[in-house]
């Protein structure tokens, strides 16, 4: 996780793959910006004032002169932005825009799914961009008071981190939450010199003028409104889920800010700018940043005493007509829910309609658009929306019930790891818990009846349980709405439960469920159910959440997803440097206890994903962007296809038939049948093992799964005891130490090479404008900017290229002076030196990788990988999986578990194959782990075996399963790592490593 920990406890990783993207993504829009572009447009100032004799230009230096703003400044024009914006989209496998979104204004989209640190990734963008380009004012915008206490929260947690990140390049930062009441402190924000960030909701600069002091003259600010000194920086605006900030209103109170450009975050965007980065759901997913989804579902069995009807909405178009979602009877006799179009009259059990006969009688009398309900003959009105019969109290009792057993079956399981269970109920109104209470001490609704009822009679079939949870119910369980005392079941507006004079219980619960992320982690705190209405939707999460329960009927469309958001984080432990992310699967589940079947849940989450336009349980059209592309001579580089290649290969598919239009798999799509291919076209047949792998996880069922085809691993303890397996862990997981050889000839040679073959770099040159100061690349040289361009090159002060370049080599100065040197392009680093550097840095990275793995060195030390006694730790702690991950073994004392845990078909059938022969005594995939050092980062191998030749003879093996044995076909870095491993096994005695794949196995 990082060493470095907050004083308050939480460890933040500064080394997570996909956040440092995201964060580059954003830091790259603006490459070629100078460091010191204020200093350039003073110095420059003389020359642009006989050009510029505008008035408005006079009016903006006259406002920043006057208020004394030390502020942001972007030189670059929107074209150099433009081409920035299309290199990093290209990386990232995204839609490659052709021209930057029609608003005047600069605004970029980054796109991450709920629970993979989007809070943690636009603050430390703030410190890159400060290091990278002196920007110093940041705004972060937010839609609501709750989502500020979380983002201000983060803040305070962070804080340390960031410190100590960014203490070696001194930057030093103050944040602050901006309030009418103090409206003066944002002289402070304007005048600082160091990186300022304020906080600051939407409302507080929209609203009417009235009631904005943001746009009121103050005395203290020289006559001047807080909202001049805000513009007067430019400031970065960040906005936080800008989906519900997107009002006209909303938007004209951003540009009231005159940013210098606007960053938005969200996970579902409802209108999308220039999107630079995205991480949906199927990449969280995949790339196990998010708990994995499991449905128990609660459902009425037997006949219903009401039938089930909602009301979903009224038309008229060609005559009026009802959409009801009813249960209707299919062919085979089961039922299920869909809706369906009534008529006036109709009787709904009708065979075109439900065919279920607990509707006889059930008529719709007449209907209504404004507002939208239908009269119902054997009930009344039913308003849009609202449902009747669907789930009685018996159900919701059954889902109390089941959430409290996998809580406790959870905290037996987690406990002693330090890992603290919380468990989450959406109610569908107040008074289902306050009942005729205000508070949570007096609280007595039916859920809390239920709630206290069922806990005590759960917690009595286990003495363990007992042991765990002694409390009295009511200490564990807290409600947090933001209703006020008196309005009981009063709609749910965010309001600061703490200022409106409420009791100090309910401050309480307040404090601990909005703002104290650390104490409701803390074992010591009794709190581990909460009960909540709608408050806690976004800008609310705790990574601790592993159960959620909806005891109301899901309604609007982004539901089931906004719901899930809440538990999707990964679940923390408490450890002696404090908490600690824990990313094992087996921990990682979020189980959803809901009053629908594991299949409707999961067609209508689908659903949910689609309209949000994320193709989840589909194939996407970006899907194949990240293969690796191929080299002439055939070989894989670890550059990607990019966007336009995936497009072509989905359109085949698409033409093949082999996807439907939505990206949804066809049945012709058999990968698993002799001789199938995907009959791809000739530029792109290299591709096909990759695209077949990408088609085979499009599917919901690999992201939400049933509860029953969850199934625990059996250890085999009595292994452990064997001195034989002792002697055969102790030879594998012996540790080394490696030293690279490289030859500086070499290097140097490779390295000019590379570096004079790249395409040229375009300079940097000044063009006045309007609008000031401008730095383009390239671009035309008429003989007044010719001039100029010279004064260009002298004006600035050159980065130090040698330490940027040994940093990133770690090779001696005079090493990388002479490739400088001899590769006689230095005269494009004097007049572009960013990104002359970005060429020569990543040329030199590449050349060294490809030397280091042939000059690598490996020798035998004292210690373990992963000793014995941790393997069998590790082994013990119950660990739940998924049966469709798992291979049953036939011979289950041939391994650690009587389960072997798979990630791709070639591994499934290697376990097979390994448990069938007989030769093979034992055998394991090696756990997570076990990693040895390489050159190009840790390497975790697949399977240990213990073979018997000739009778006795015992031979070690080491085997990694890959798809194919070509290493053509296979990424420079995936090579590397498998020649260091044979160099490292070789040095600690087991010389019989090896890859094995499908038809040559190599056992």
């Amino acid at each position: 996780m990082g060493d470095n920990t907050a004083s308050s406890g939480f460890k933040f990783d500064a080394g997570q793959q996909y956040q440092l993207d995201a964060i580059n993504s954003v830091v790259d829009l603006f490459d070629g910006q100078p460091k010191d572009a204020e200093k350039l447009e003073t110095m420059l100032r003389g020359q642009v004032a006989a050009v510029k004799k505008t008035k408005n230009a006079a009016l903006d230096l006259d406002l920043s002169q006057e208020v004394g703003a030390v502020g942001n400044r972007l030189v670059l024009d929107r074209d150099t932005v433009l081409a920035n914006l299309q290199r990093v989209q290209d990386k990232n496998g995204l839609e490659v825009a052709s021209k930057l979104f029609v608003d005047s204004a600069l605004d970029f989209d980054i796109e991450m799914e709920t629970g993979t640190g989007k809070t943690y990734v636009y603050l430390r963008t703030i410190f890159e961009l400060a290091e990278r380009y002196n920007f110093t004012k940041f705004v972060i915008l937010v839609p609501s008071v709750a989502i500020r206490e979380g983002v201000n929260t983060s803040i305070r947690l962070m804080r340390s981190h960031f410190e100590d990140l960014y203490k070696k390049r001194n930057i030093t930062f103050d944040s602050s939450v901006y309030s009418g009441k103090t409206a003066e402190e944002v002289q402070s924000f304007a005048t600082s010199t160091n990186v300022q960030i304020m906080v600051m909701t939407i409302d507080s600069i929209r609203g009417n003028a009235a009631t904005r002091i943001i746009h009121q003259t103050r005395d203290k600010l020289n006559g001047l409104k807080p909202i001049d000194y805000l513009k007067a920086t430019h400031p970065v605006v960040i906005m936080d889920e800008p989906q519900n900030m997107e009002s006209l209103l909303s938007q004209s109170a951003v540009s009231e800010l005159d940013p210098v450009f606007t960053l938005r975050y969200s996970a579902t965007h409802k209108k999308l700018r220039n999107v630079v980065y995205r991480l949906d759901p199927v990449d969280a997913h995949d790339l196990g940043l998010v708990k994995q989804i499991v449905v128990a579902d609660v459902q009425q069995q037997g006949a219903d005493a009401t039938p089930y009807i909602k009301l979903v909405e009224v038309k008229n178009d060609k005559g009026w007509v009802a959409r009801l979602e009813l249960s209707c009877r299919k062919a085979d006799g089961s039922l299920e829910r869909r809706v369906v179009n009534v008529k006036q009259n109709q009787e709904l059990s009708d065979p075109r309609l439900t065919n279920n006969a607990s509707y006889n009688g059930w008529r719709v009398n007449g209907m209504s658009i404004e507002p939208a309900y239908v009269d119902l003959t054997l009930h009344g009105y039913l308003h849009q929306g609202e449902g009747i019969g669907g789930s009685s109290g018996a159900i919701y009792k059954e889902m109390i019930r089941e959430t409290i057993k996998e809580h406790l079956r959870k905290e037996t399981q987690l406990h002693a790891k330090g890992i603290k269970v919380l468990s989450l109920f959406f109610i569908d109104k107040v008074e289902s818990f306050l009942g005729d209470g205000s508070n949570n001490n007096d609280a007595n609704g039916q859920f809390v009846q239920w709630f206290d009822e069922l806990f005590r009679e759960e917690r009595a079939k286990s003495p363990q349980w007992q042991a765990l949870l002694p409390q009295d119910p009511a200490e564990l369980r807290r409600g947090y709405f933001s209703v006020l005392k008196g309005k009981k079941g009063a709609p749910d507006g965010f309001q600061e439960v703490s200022k409106s004079g409420a009791t100090k219980a309910e401050d309480d619960a307040y404090e601990l469920i909005m703002q104290d992320k650390e104490r409701l982690l803390d074992e010591n705190e009794p709190t581990r159910f909460i009960f909540s209405h709608s408050a806690l939707r976004e800008g609310w999460d705790n990574p601790n959440v592993f159960q959620i329960c909806t005891l109301r009927e899901m309604g609007a469309e982004t539901e089931r997803r906004q719901t899930l958001g809440r538990g999707l984080r990964l679940p923390v432990a408490k450890s002696a440097g404090g908490y600690e992310r824990v990313a094992d699967r087996g921990i990682a589940t979020l189980t959803v206890v809901a009053n629908e079947s594991y299949k409707q849940f999961a067609d209508a989450l689908q659903k949910e994903y689609k309209d949000a336009g994320v193709e989840i349980g589909r194939v996407r059209k970006a899907e194949f962007s990240k293969i690796p592309l191929q080299n002439p001579d055939g070989s894989l580089t670890d550059e990607n296809l990019g966007y336009e290649g995936s497009v072509s290969i989905w359109e085949h598919l698409l033409a093949q038939r082999f996807i439907d239009k939505d990206g949804v798999v066809q049945p012709k799509f058999q990968p698993n049948t002799l001789d199938f291919s995907l009959n791809m076209p000739v530029d792109f047949m290299w591709a096909e093992p990759f695209v077949i792998e990408l088609v085979g996880r499009a599917n919901i069922g690999k992201y939400v799964k049933p509860k029953s085809k969850r199934h625990s691993r059996k250890l085999n303890k009595e292994l452990f005891a064997n001195p034989e397996f002792e002697k055969f862990w102790e030879t594998i997981s012996r540790r080394t130490t490696y030293r690279v050889e490289v030859e500086r000839d070499k290097i140097i040679e490779n390295s000019v090479k590379a570096i004079k073959e790249a395409p040229d770099i375009d300079p940097l040159r000044i063009q006045v404008t309007r609008a000031g100061v401008k730095v383009l690349r390239g671009g035309a040289k008429g003989q007044e900017l010719g001039s100029r361009q010279q004064e260009l090159r002298g004006s600035y002060d050159l980065p130090d290229i040698i330490g940027e370049l040994q940093e990133a080599t770690s090779l001696t100065r005079k090493t990388i002076v002479d490739v400088l040197v001899r590769s006689g392009r230095l005269g494009e680093f004097i007049a572009n030196p960013n990104d002359f550097i970005a060429m020569a840095k990543r040329l030199m990275q590449t050349e060294l990788a490809k030397l280091v793995v042939d000059g690598v060195q490996y020798e035998k030390i004292a210690g373990s990988v992963y000793e014995l006694r941790e393997l069998r730790k590790d082994g013990e702690e119950e660990k739940e999986r998924f049966l469709d991950q798992m291979y049953k073994l036939e011979n289950a004392d041939k391994s650690n578990f009587d389960y072997v845990v798979y990630d791709s078909d070639p591994e499934r059938q290697f376990a097979e194959l390994l448990d069938g022969r007989e030769d093979i005594k034992f055998f394991m995939k090696l756990p997570d782990k076990f990693k040895i050092d390489t050159p190009v980062g840790p390497y975790n191998p697949d399977w240990a075996i213990v073979k018997h030749e000739d009778g006795e003879e015992r031979v070690y093996m080491i085997r990694e399963t890959k798809s194919t044995e070509d290493e053509i076909k296979r990424r420079p870095t995936e090579n590397a790592k498998i020649k260091s491993a044979k160099q490292h096994f070789e040095a600690i005695g087991v010389p019989d490593y090896a890859v094995s794949v499908p038809g040559s196995w190599k056992l």
